[in-house]
């Protein structure tokens, strides 16, 4: 049996992740440098009822047969609400930190290392990619926003369903951001609203309602819902114009 550590995390995700874990290093064990569970499994801001769990196996070297391995098995372990893990090599890593830095930046804030040597913890994020990166996917993902209202044709439930699953990617470029000012990084959700506002001297309340929706507490009318896509359209947009002129 591998040598999992699994006892920082809640019992909900160590008894979904822990036989899907033992399963793969049954057979990869050797081949395997490190596993993480990251995203919101290890934050306040985990749905037992829910959210999924994702995870990170960082391969010592290339090998394509883990991936035919797990592909069969994802079905079983898709229906207990855990996602394909992300699974890469140490080198892929360390040269990708400049083409994806919001997303190696969360990955190093937000884990829980179960098993082998952690990798996450010396990485290096430059200021100069990431600001570039966030103002990228601010002005895409005011595209996206926009084409995807229109796509709903109206439809309440589409609205509600997309603003919310937006919430996912708007969360890790404003904790970049904090970054990028040189600010804490929080874990949760509403923290990292929190200092966004103050840092940025933005309102980002309209982003709090998207969690209340997430969470169930709150069901906009559709008038309600026309206010946030414009309340969140123009948020984006100031915080946009706002990355843009940062100087590294």
């Amino acid at each position: 049996m591998a040598n999992l550590n699994l006892t920082n995390l809640t019992l909900h995700v160590k008894n979904r992740m822990e036989p899907f874990f033992n399963e793969i290093l049954s057979s990869f064990e050797s081949d395997i440098k490190s596993i993480y569970i990251i995203g919101s499994a290890v934050t306040s801001d985990f749905d037992a009822k829910a959210s999924d769990v994702d995870s990170l196996i960082v391969l010592k070297e290339k090998n394509l047969d883990i991936f035919d391995f797990i592909a069969p098995i994802g079905k079983k372990y898709g229906k207990r609400k855990i996602r394909a893990p992300i699974v890469i090599t140490n080198d892929h890593i360390h040269s990708s930190l400049e083409v994806f830095p919001i997303q190696f930046l969360n990955m190093k804030t937000i884990n829980e290392l179960v098993y082998g040597e952690d990798v996450l913890s010396g990485i290096k994020i430059e200021k100069s990619d990431l600001r570039l990166v966030c103002e990228r996917e601010l002005k895409g993902w005011i595209q996206n926003l926009g084409q995807a209202y229109i796509k709903s044709l109206g439809n309440d439930r589409i609205i509600r369903e997309l603003f919310v699953s937006f919430l996912s990617a708007y969360i890790p470029i404003f904790r970049a951001i904090l970054f990028l000012y040189d600010r804490e990084l929080p874990k949760g959700r509403n923290a990292v609203l929190d200092l966004c506002e103050g840092v940025l001297n933005i309102k980002m309340g309209v982003f709090r309602e998207l969690v209340t929706i997430k969470m169930g507490k709150y069901k906009p009318s559709h008038e309600d819902l026309k206010t946030d896509f414009q309340k969140m359209y123009n948020t984006l947009d100031d915080i946009a114009k706002i990355i843009d002129k940062f100087q590294v």
